[in-house]
C-alpha cells in the first residue's frame, strides 16, 4: 500500500486530520494507508526508513521551531526524490524558502482558512496523488527495468521475450529480449508482481503474454518471438489458454 504520513504537533488538529486522511482512502478505496500520525519529527523519520515512496502532510512549525517541517522536508526530498509533500502551516511567508531548498511541495494548505476549506484541500491532495500513482503504474507496465551493479537499464516492454532462471545459476534473471541478452541478479518472483504482462509459464520462465505466437495446448508447449520455445506447468496451462483467448 502507498503510505502517507502526518506531521502536526496540535493533538486536536492532528486527530482531525487524521480522520480526513482515513475516511478519503475509506470512501474512494484507494490501495494507502496512513501510516503515522506524529507530533514530531522524529515519528514520522523511523517509520520512513524503508519506505521509497509516500505522500506527507507536514506542520511547518513544530514546537518553538517554525522551520521544523521544512527542515523535514528537505530530508525527505533527499531520501525520497519523488515523495509528495503538503504543507499544512500558519507560516505562508515561508512559502518561498520551499521554492529555495527545491522541495517542489505539491500543495501548501494554511490553516487560517475554514475547517471545511482545509479538509476539501487535503481530499483533494490524495486524490491527485491517486491519480499520480495509476498514471506511473501505466508508464511502468510499458517499460521494464532492471538493476545491475549501481546501474539502472530500461528496456521497452514490447521487446521482451521473456526472463527466465536456471539450476546453474541460483540468484541470476536471464533477459531474453529482441535486439538483446542479459542477466542480473534478481528473482522471477518480484517481477511476476510488477509487470501484468509477464506470465508464469512455469516455475524457471516468465514470459510476455505479447510476444507469444504459438501455444500447443495437447504438449504444453508456448513457441514465443524468434522461435523460442518454453515449456507450460500442468498447473499454469488452463490458465494460459484462458488468458490467450479472451486477448
Amino acid at each position: 500500500m502507498f503510505p502517507i504520513y502526518l506531521l502536526e504537533d496540535n493533538a486536536v488538529q492532528r486527530k482531525e486530520y487524521e480522520r480526513i486522511i482515513n475516511n478519503t482512502i475509506l470512501i474512494n478505496e484507494y490501495d494507502m494507508t496512513l501510516v503515522v500520525a506524529a507530533e514530531d519529527t522524529a515519528g514520522v523519520l523511523s517509520k520512513m526508513a524503508n519506505s521509497e515512496e509516500g505522500l506527507f502532510f507536514l506542520d511547518m512549525e513544530i514546537g518553538e521551531e517554525s522551520q521544523a517541517g521544512l527542515k523535514l522536508a528537505s530530508k525527505i526530498r533527499a531520501a525520497l526524490p519523488f515523495a509528495q509533500i503538503v504543507f499544512i502551516t500558519t507560516h505562508d511567508e515561508l512559502s518561498f524558502l520551499t521554492l529555495e531548498r527545491r522541495i517542489s511541495p505539491l500543495d501548501y494548505i494554511l490553516k487560517d482558512q475554514p475547517a471545511d476549506a482545509i479538509m476539501q484541500k487535503i481530499i483533494k491532495d490524495i486524490s491527485v496523488t491517486q491519480e499520480m500513482l495509476k498514471a506511473d503504474a501505466a508508464r511502468h507496465q510499458e517499460i521494464f527495468g532492471y538493476k545491475l551493479g549501481k546501474r539502472f537499464f530500461s528496456v521497452p516492454m514490447k521487446d521482451v521475450i521473456m526472463l527466465s532462471t536456471t539450476k546453474e545459476r541460483p540468484g541470476c534473471v536471464i533477459l531474453t529480449a529482441t535486439n538483446r541478452q542479459t542477466d542480473f541478479p534478481g528473482n522471477l518472483n518480484s517481477f511476476e508482481k510488477k509487470y501484468s504482462q509477464l506470465f508464469r509459464c512455469d516455475k524457471s520462465a516468465l514470459i510476455n503474454l505479447d510476444r507469444i505466437s504459438n501455444y500447443d495446448y495437447q504438449n504444453r508447449k508456448v513457441t514465443l518471438a524468434a522461435d523460442i520455445e518454453c515449456p507450460v506447468s500442468f498447473r499454469k496451462s488452463r490458465e494460459l489458454n484462458r488468458l490467450l483467448k479472451n486477448r
